[in-house]
C-alpha cells in the first residue's frame, strides 16, 4: 500500500499568513498612491534628501576651481521621476551652478548667503502648479555648498507609478520580509498549542480497541474548528457501545436458553443403551454444552471485574489435572501432571484460570490425535503449560487461532471460541499466552503471569 503524504498545517498557515500580509501591504500602497494622485497632492511636496545627495554627488570640479555637472545614475533617476526637476548649487565664493528651470525667488535665497542649514518649501495644496523645494548645506572637499533642489507641477500617472515602485522596493518589500520572518518565528509557538490538543486526541484514539467500553476522546484542549470531528467520533463510539451492549445481552440470553435443552438432551442420551451412535451424540452434545459455557464465560469476562484473590498456580493446576484426568483417559490419552518448579503466587480469579486450563485440555483432546500423553506442567516464575503429542500448530497459524471463530488448517471440530476465551482470561490477568513446539512433538500452549505475591 502506498504511503500517504500529509500536508503540514504549520507551514500552510505560515505561507498563507505571509501571502496575506504581503497582499495587504501592496494594496495599502496602491490605495495610498491612488488617493494621493487623484487628490492633486502629488505636486506639492518638496523632493526628499535623496535628491540632495544625488545633486551633491554629481558636482565635479574643474582645475580652476569652478563647478560642473557630471551625469550620474542617481541624477538621471531624479530627473526622470519628477516633473520640472531643477537644482541650484552655490559655493562659498558665491559661484552658482544651475540645472533646469530655477525659479527667480530661489536665486534670491541663494544670493542672500543664508546661514540656514536645512529648509523645506512645500507648495499650496489648492494650487498644484506651485513650487516645492528643499534647501540644505552640505560639506565638500572645496568647502560648504548650498544646495537647493525642487520641482513644479503634479507628477504624471506614469512617473507617480515609478515613484511608488521605488518606495515599494525600499519600504514595502523590506516590511514584507520582516513580517514574514516574524510570522515564521511566531507561528510555531501559536501552532504548538493547537498541535498539543490534537496530539492528546490522537494519543487517546490509540487506546480504543474492540474490548474498550465507555471510552471517549478528550475535548478539553481541542480547537473549536476540530471539535465537531471529535464530537462526531465520540457519538460514533457511543453508538458502538449501544450496539455492543445489545449484542452482549442477546448472546448472554441465548447461552442461558441453550443450556436447558442441552442438559435435557444429554440426560436422555445417557439413559439410552450405549452404542456407537449414542456415544458420538454424547460427544456432540458435550461440545454444544462447552460452547454454551464458553459463550457465558466470554460475556461474563467482558462485564465483571477480576477478583484480586491470591492464587497458588500449583494447587489450581494439580486440582484441574485430577478433575480432567478421567476425560483425558476416556478420549484415549494418558494424563500427566508435572510440577517442574514451585511457581510464585499471583492475584486474580481462580475460577477463570481453572476454565482456561480446562479449555486448553479440551483443545488438546480434540486435536492431539487420540493417542499419546496430555501433560499439564507448572514452573517458575508463574507459568502453566498444556502440551500434547499430536501434529502441532504451524507457525503461521499460532497467532490466528486465538482469534474468535478461527481454527488451524485441518481442524474441523469446534467453532474457535475456546482458545479465544483462554487469551481473554490471560489478558485480564495481565499475562501472556503463546504456542510453541512440545518436547515430544505436538503443540504446547503456555500461559505466563506476572507474580504479585512472593512465595516463601
Amino acid at each position: 500500500m502506498k504511503k500517504m503524504k500529509f500536508y503540514s498545517l504549520k507551514w500552510r498557515l505560515i505561507r498563507r499568513l505571509v501571502a496575506l500580509q504581503a497582499a495587504t501591504l501592496v494594496l495599502i500602497a496602491i490605495a495610498f498612491a491612488f488617493v494621493f494622485w487623484i487628490s492633486g497632492m502629488s505636486g506639492i511636496f518638496a523632493p526628499d534628501e535623496h535628491a540632495i545627495d544625488a545633486v551633491t554627488e554629481s558636482i565635479a570640479w574643474n582645475p580652476d576651481g569652478s563647478m560642473r555637472i557630471a551625469s550620474t545614475d542617481d541624477l538621471v533617476y531624479q530627473r526622470d521621476k519628477a516633473a520640472d526637476f531643477w537644482f541650484l548649487v552655490r559655493d562659498q565664493q558665491g559661484h552658482m551652478l544651475t540645472d533646469g528651470n530655477v525659479p527667480a525667488q530661489y536665486f534670491a535665497i541663494a544670493n542672500s548667503g543664508t546661514d540656514i542649514a536645512e529648509a523645506r518649501f512645500n507648495g499650496d495644496e489648492d494650487n498644484p502648479a506651485t513650487i516645492a523645494a528643499r534647501l540644505q548645506k552640505v560639506k565638500s572637499d572645496h568647502g560648504d555648498l548650498l544646495v537647493i533642489v525642487g520641482r513644479q507641477g503634479s507628477l504624471s500617472a506614469g512617473k507617480l507609478l515609478v515613484v511608488f515602485v521605488a518606495i515599494a522596493s525600499g519600504i514595502v518589500l523590506p516590511v514584507i520580509l520582516l513580517t514574514g520572518l516574524i510570522t515564521l518565528a511566531v507561528t510555531p509557538f501559536v501552532a504548538r498549542g493547537i498541535h498539543r490538543g490534537l496530539s492528546e486526541v490522537a494519543q487517546a484514539a490509540q487506546g480504543i480497541d474492540g474490548t474498550t467500553r465507555g471510552y471517549r476522546l478528550p475535548l478539553e484542549n481541542v480547537p473549536e474548528e476540530v471539535a465537531p470531528l471529535v464530537i462526531a467520533m465520540n457519538e460514533t463510539l457511543q453508538r458502538l457501545d449501544d450496539d455492543h451492549n445489545k449484542q452482549r445481552r442477546f448472546m448472554l440470553a441465548a447461552a442461558h436458553e441453550l443450556r436447558t435443552p442441552i442438559a435435557i438432551l444429554q440426560n436422555r442420551l445417557e439413559t439410552m443403551p450405549p452404542t456407537e451412535a449414542t456415544n458420538r451424540l454424547l460427544e456432540d452434545v458435550a461440545r454444544l454444552s462447552t460452547l454454551a459455557q464458553q459463550l457465558l464465560d466470554l460475556q461474563r469476562l467482558n462485564q465483571e471485574p477480576v477478583p484480586d484473590c491470591t492464587i497458588d498456580l500449583a494447587t489450581v493446576a494439580r486440582r484441574q489435572a485430577a478433575e480432567l484426568a478421567p476425560l483425558i483417559i476416556a478420549a484415549g490419552y494418558q494424563a500427566n501432571f508435572e510440577l517442574r518448579s514451585m511457581p510464585e503466587r499471583i492475584l486474580g480469579d481462580e475460577t477463570a484460570l481453572e476454565r482456561a486450563i480446562a479449555n486448553l485440555v479440551q483443545n488438546a483432546i480434540q486435536h492431539g490425535g487420540r493417542s499419546g500423553t496430555i501433560t499439564i506442567a507448572v514452573e517458575r516464575p508463574a507459568q502453566i503449560s498444556v502440551s500434547d503429542e499430536g501434529r502441532g500448530i504451524a507457525p503461521e497459524d499460532r497467532e490466528r487461532i486465538f482469534e474468535p471463530f478461527q481454527r488451524a488448517n485441518g481442524r474441523s471440530q469446534g467453532i474457535g471460541l475456546g482458545l479465544h476465551l483462554v487469551r481473554e482470561i490471560v489478558k485480564l490477568h495481565h499475562g501472556r499466552v503463546w504456542v510453541s513446539d512440545a518436547e515430544g512433538g505436538g503443540a504446547s500452549f503456555n500461559m505466563s503471569f506476572e507474580p504479585t505475591v512472593q512465595t516463601a
